[in-house]
């Protein structure tokens, strides 16, 4: 507890904490922080809260195996499950809420590290192991603990300014990116806006994607002879730095929000490569995407979440900013038969909004290429050698898929990730199969295509 805190230093500087140090929390600590949040507002000072404080490591595990509950709380000292008498969902929610609020706060001003937690798990799998009754309904889990150093040195997530939340007298314009998959309803600036505003769920240089270990090491292997100078368009999460070879590396990001992701993934997976690493946020002004003299370009599984202007400008700036010799390598999904039947399961299953899918969730946009309208824009750029190879007609990230599917099954919809890794007939079945497929070339059959562009 600091004394000299005034309640505007703890309502400005509070800020999610996903990662915690080791030290324990005195139980007297937690009573304080659950003592203020009973003076928040309630619906008509019913006051029918509940707080379930779990420090104990089995039930913790219990409520991640059997309940689904997010990976994170094994890591927390202290869960607190915060419930509602539930005959009235709107009260429940209402009071619960405002209770969290408090319990934030309070954990901000005795110096803990708080985050709230609605993938939880299954409902029915927390009530049976807290043995919580049927009455009562679930609010979220708030994690209470000491942030350690990353956690602590992190910076706070930016805000939108009040005037673009503020209406006066009746609801007024609002920015919002569109919201659907097909990058090419989408502009720079919304992408931008959704970067700096919507992506941003989680802790500084965490993946913000899904990919497999094939994919993985197919980077590896066709990065492993590139020449550097490089440089790596649109980055995002730097989820694939650490699989480039060590040299002189310049990253180019759509916002500085997004560039952030990347030095700190940089930080945490790389950390020999900082020495040699640059990193700015494109300029669609300008006519090269980077002053210096650059050998290689590289574009890692992000082709497919670019409208077409912006993807056809971004060909054009690297074919300017290669040396003489210089290669584009560019790797990404491409629109199999399996992934046209996978992607139009999923629009039919969860709908029109991309929100609503765990695998669209972080990145906005997404729609794998087209392999021959895509070499029909780098030879418009000026890219006159170009040469493509297909691989796994059965897509590898489905490994992932098929996880997540079982995440969301056991949760009962609450989560897809932060998950438990769990062992079925259909996942073994599938990774033999993948196993077996390999890296085979397989032309335009392929779900991922690996195109390599001279200047």
């Amino acid at each position: 507890m600091d004394p000299q805190k005034t309640f505007l230093d703890v309502v400005r500087n509070r800020k999610s904490i996903r990662s915690f140090g080791p030290d324990g929390v005195d139980p007297s600590v937690v009573r304080r922080i659950l003592e203020l949040a009973t003076n928040a507002p309630t619906n008509c000072n019913q006051q029918a809260w509940n707080f379930i404080v779990v420090t104990d490591a089995a039930t913790k595990e219990r409520l991640v195996t059997e309940a689904a509950s997010n990976t994170n709380i094994r890591r927390a000292p202290v869960v607190v499950v915060v419930t509602y008498d539930g005959w009235n969902f709107k009260e429940a929610i209402q009071g619960a809420s405002l209770a969290v609020g408090h319990m934030l706060l309070a954990a901000e001003y005795y110096g803990l590290g708080a985050l709230p937690m609605n993938s939880y798990g299954a409902d029915s799998g927390v009530k049976y192991i807290l043995g919580i009754p049927d009455t009562e309904r679930i609010c979220c889990f708030v994690l209470l603990g000491y942030p350690d150093t990353r956690a602590e040195k992190a910076t706070k997530v930016p805000r939108k300014p009040l005037a673009e939340a503020l209406h006066e007298g009746a609801f007024g314009h609002s920015r919002r990116p569109p919201f659907v998959y097909d990058p090419d309803r989408w502009t720079l600036e919304t992408l931008r806006y959704h970067q700096r505003y919507y992506c941003r769920k989680t802790s500084l240089g965490k993946e913000m994607d899904i990919m497999s270990g094939h994919e993985r090491v197919l980077v590896k292997r066709e990065l492993s002879g590139m020449r550097f100078p490089a440089l790596d368009l649109c980055s995002y999460d730097g989820s694939f730095i650490r699989e480039f070879p060590h040299g002189p590396l310049h990253t180019v990001d759509l916002t500085e929000e997004t560039a952030a992701y990347t030095l700190a993934a940089v930080e945490q997976q790389a950390p020999h490569t900082l020495p040699l690493l640059t990193n700015t946020v494109y300029d669609e002004h300008a006519p090269r995407l980077f002053p210096g003299a650059v050998q290689t370009v590289t574009m890692i599984y992000r082709l497919e979440r670019l409208p077409s202007d912006v993807r056809k400008a971004l060909f054009t700036k690297t074919y300017a900013t290669l040396e003489r010799g210089g290669e584009l390598i560019i790797i990404a999904r491409h629109a199999n038969v399996f992934l046209k039947i996978f992607f139009t399961a999923v629009k039919w299953y969860f709908g029109p909004d991309v929100r609503t899918t765990g695998i669209y969730a972080f990145f906005g946009p997404y729609r794998p290429i087209r392999i021959f309208q895509t070499v029909g824009e780098l030879r418009r750029a000026g890219f006159s050698t170009i040469a493509w190879s297909g691989y796994f007609p059965i897509p590898t990230f489905y490994e992932q898929v098929c996880q997540m599917f079982l995440q969301y099954r056991k949760s009962e919809g609450s989560s897809y990730l932060h998950r438990e890794i769990r062992s079925t007939v259909i996942s073994r079945l599938l990774s033999r199969l993948l196993a077996f497929q390999g890296f085979l070339r397989a032309g335009v059959c392929g779900s991922v295509v690996v195109i390599r562009c001279k200047k």
